[in-house]
């Protein structure tokens, strides 16, 4: 969070965490620093000025707990037509900021190889909300 802050300084960025306490990542802790690492990195560069992390379990998934991570921002959004395509290696919705289009599709290889989901939808600040389904405990 602190990172984050300072590189993103210039925005009077508002970080918002709603981290529920039992929320457990099961897996391996680097995988989960890259995928918030690149989800929050993402969220502060396109906001206006507001970011949101919810995490918390979700036990609609039946006997066997999900993990639920939400990042959303108050920003452009991404597009319908580009959802799929940002999850694609090189690809970046606007060319016009700078990136290498890896981020979201590092998240996308990851979610994967957990047997996760990803969406990408809007989000009721205005901007993006990309939710993450992880398997449990």
């Amino acid at each position: 969070r602190g990172t984050l802050l300072k590189v993103y300084a210039g925005k009077d960025l508002s970080l918002e965490l709603a981290i529920a306490p039992a929320a457990l990542f099961v897996g391996d802790r680097g995988d989960l620093t890259e995928l918030l690492g690149n989800l929050l990195d993402n969220a502060c560069k396109w906001c206006r000025g507001r970011v949101r992390l919810t995490a918390r379990s979700d036990e609609s998934a039946g006997p066997r707990e999900r993990l639920s991570l939400i990042v959303e921002d108050d920003g452009p959004g991404i597009s319908a037509e580009d959802r799929a395509r940002v999850l694609e290696r090189g690809v970046r919705a606007d060319q016009n900021v700078p990136g290498h289009g890896l981020g979201l599709a590092m998240v996308h290889d990851t979610v994967d190889l957990y047997g996760g989901q990803l969406a990408i939808d809007a989000s009721p600040l205005g901007g993006a909300r990309i939710s993450l389904r992880l398997p449990g405990r």
